[in-house]
């Protein structure tokens, strides 16, 4: 026997499940500050294209309809440098992974896993086919928020230093 108790694996389980939840939470506010600099962007450009009245019913897009509408600027914009758009077509693409992990975070159901040190985020109705449960440790989320904080400060360089809207 190892000798772990219950009260052990009680204790994890409960340290496990704090620690997740204050890394969740954090990832919660980054994801609102990235959505909030695609919906200033989304914004600038509206009032450039003189569609002022427009950017006041930015809350009418949802963060993936925010990425749609500035890849397609993007596309048809003839003032921009080519890597200034290929800049945005990167930063674009991880806004998007991250968007699909942040949902499947927020519509999954959490867990821990104290013998393995691991967070679990189960998604998909419960025996059906389609469910999967993926596990995190506690550093694999740090990163996430790290990924997150780390876009939102790329995308804020790349608009200053390629004078994108």
């Amino acid at each position: 026997m190892n000798g772990t108790t219950v009260g052990d694996l009680w204790r994890t389980r409960e340290n496990l499940e704090r620690a997740a939840s204050a890394i969740l939470g954090r990832a919660i506010f980054a994801f609102s500050r990235l959505d909030t600099q695609f919906g200033l962007m989304v914004a600038s450009i509206l009032r450039l294209q003189g569609k002022r009245e427009q950017a006041m019913k930015l809350d009418d897009l949802n963060f993936h309809k925010r990425l749609e509408f500035v890849s397609a600027y993007l596309s048809q914009a003839q003032d921009v440098s080519p890597q200034a758009i290929g800049t945005m077509q990167s930063l674009l693409r991880e806004a998007d992974a991250l968007r699909l992990q942040r949902n499947e975070m927020v519509h999954g159901r959490w867990d821990v896993q104290p013998s393995e040190q691991k967070v679990l985020n189960t998604v998909g109705m419960p025996n059906s086919a389609a469910q999967r449960t993926v596990a995190y440790t506690l550093e694999e989320l740090e990163h996430f928020v790290h990924r997150l904080e780390k876009l939102q400060r790329d995308l804020a360089h790349a608009r200053i230093r390629r004078g994108l809207p």
